[in-house]
């Protein structure tokens, strides 16, 4: 039996994780991996294998790059270090650094809206959480292939930036952390539009005021800050 199979869209689907090319020396029997392996293809496609078993995953991507970090405190600081000061440095508090070392990883992490929204909405789910004390809360999102959501099933001027942006800060203020600072990191040179939307956004208070007009609890600096903690980058596709 083939260690994988071909979708109608001619992609790549592996049948075990120790099969997938990104995930073989990876922690798969981690419960946060264990939960993404009931999010099946319909029997139809792929053999309603999971979806995180596609080489299109930008789940496999992040468990690749990042949960190897969980158990290595060295690794984990270095690359920490780096993708803070790369995408926030004179944006967050000078604490975060100091902070790094003990950081705390979550992936897929389930936000709820702040109870001042009135439109339904169910959870948020970032795809990656890094609580760093409580000096700050980093929400990563990551792309690939597939490009930021610009609406919501009940929000059609909701985008899914904006939309951590407001579960995000909710859940810094109930937690404790100073600050949140959100990161959309796309993963390849696919031509999406995760850096356009981001850019509607980072350093741009007014925006994100005038979209979150509920959002009684923010002042005008608290908007400011939200402003100048959004960032874009790059990495490389480590499949491709």
């Amino acid at each position: 039996m083939s260690e994988f199979v071909v979708s109608s869209s001619k992609t790549r689907v592996w049948r075990r994780p120790e099969d997938h090319p990104l995930l073989r020396q990876t922690d798969t029997a981690h419960p946060a991996f264990q939960g993404k392996l009931t999010e099946r293809f319909p029997p139809s496609i792929a053999e309603g294998l999971p979806k995180v078993l596609s080489e299109n995953s930008e789940d496999a991507r992040t468990w690749h790059y990042f949960s190897p970090l969980l158990d290595d405190e060295p690794q984990r600081t270095r690359v920490l270090t780096q993708l803070i000061r790369q995408s926030f440095f004179g944006a967050v508090p000078p604490q975060v650094f100091k902070d790094i070392k003990a950081a705390r990883l979550e992936f897929w992490p389930k936000l709820p809206p702040p109870p001042s929204r009135q439109k339904v909405e169910g959870d948020s789910e970032p795809d990656l959480m890094i609580a760093l004390g409580k000096s700050a809360v980093v929400l990563v999102e990551a792309k690939c292939h597939s490009g930021v959501s610009e609406f919501t099933n009940f929000d059609r001027n909701r985008d899914q930036v904006i939309r951590l942006i407001d579960v995000g800060s909710w859940y810094a203020r109930q937690h404790g952390y100073k600050c949140l600072c959100l990161l959309v990191l796309q993963y390849g040179d696919a031509q999406i539009n995760a850096e356009k939307i981001v850019s509607r956004y980072a350093g741009q208070p007014e925006a994100i005021q005038k979209a979150l007009p509920y959002r009684d609890d923010l002042t005008e600096a608290d908007f400011s800050r939200l402003a100048s903690a959004i960032a874009f980058i790059r990495w490389p596709d480590p499949l491709f």
